[in-house]
């Protein structure tokens, strides 16, 4: 093809034909553009399709890290529910001591011995500049401000967790419960799988009785110790207001999510 347009350029210019070899001449140009125009989009095609290929792989690993920041979120309410009731039963001890027996609330004590941490997967998505790939709006949003969101029930948590250590357990060590919270709190933790990677390398202890322990009208009678079973409720209460919200927005993200991936079928 290139050796019939030279040829055909030579005839031009042989039989000096100068007004239809600039016409030639122009033709060729823009044959020459047309053929760089049509390079540069299926250059472009190509990589666009790179990218969409990017983003697929991107949204199902997005995908699986959501659904387990989901599960994580949704066993960190249950425990925090358990605190929240034990914490109005030990309250209904304190408003009325003959109703209650030592076990009883010692067990419930107990269970506010449980800390509970949301720690999900985070993704590196916004300093990477990978959110850049995902096409859907909604989905960036979410995912941009994810983070924050997830700090908000962290911060919260960071104050139960220093009350929890500064005050809950000196009050119970004071008191001369330590003994009994840690042989109770030992039996509990090992039925909740949430608390251990792995049972098998767990070892149970019998911490025995002490001799110190209080009777059940020191524990009740203790104003401080009322206190903070207060104050769990409303921290705890407050936290899973927190983590509800954040348990909407992980929903959400799945969704969008799960609309955003192509069947592989």
């Amino acid at each position: 093809m290139f050796r019939f347009f030279r040829q055909l350029r030579q005839s031009f210019l042989s039989e000096n034909r100068v007004g239809r070899y600039l016409l030639y001449a122009v033709g060729e140009i823009l044959l020459v553009v047309i053929g760089i125009v049509i390079a540069l989009q299926i250059d472009n095609w190509n990589e666009e399709r790179k990218v969409r290929i990017e983003e697929q792989v991107l949204l199902r690993q997005l995908k699986e890290d959501y659904t387990t920041n989901l599960e994580q979120l949704d066993s960190k309410i249950a425990t925090r529910t358990l605190l929240i009731g034990s914490s109005r039963e030990l309250l209904t001890y304190f408003d009325a001591p003959d109703s209650s027996n030592k076990d009883s609330v010692v067990s419930k004590l107990a269970n506010l011995g449980l800390t509970v941490t949301y720690d999900p997967i985070e993704s590196d998505l916004v300093a990477t500049g990978k959110i850049n790939i995902i096409q859907n709006r909604e989905l960036k949003t979410l995912l941009t401000k994810w983070s924050t969101d997830v700090i908000q029930v962290q911060e919260v948590e960071a104050i139960y967790l220093n009350r929890h250590q500064y005050v809950y357990m000196p009050v119970l060590n004071k008191l001369g419960l330590g003994r009994a919270m840690d042989k109770t709190l030992l039996e509990k933790v090992k039925d909740l799988p949430t608390f251990l990677l792995t049972q098998d390398e767990f070892v149970a202890y019998d911490f025995g009785k002490s001799r110190m322990e209080p009777d059940l009208m020191a524990i009740l009678n203790n104003p401080e110790l009322e206190g903070i079973v207060s104050s769990s409720i409303f921290v705890n209460e407050l936290i899973n207001s927190e983590s509800f919200t954040l348990r909407k927005q992980i929903v959400a993200i799945l969704d969008l999510l799960e609309k955003q991936i192509k069947s592989e079928g």
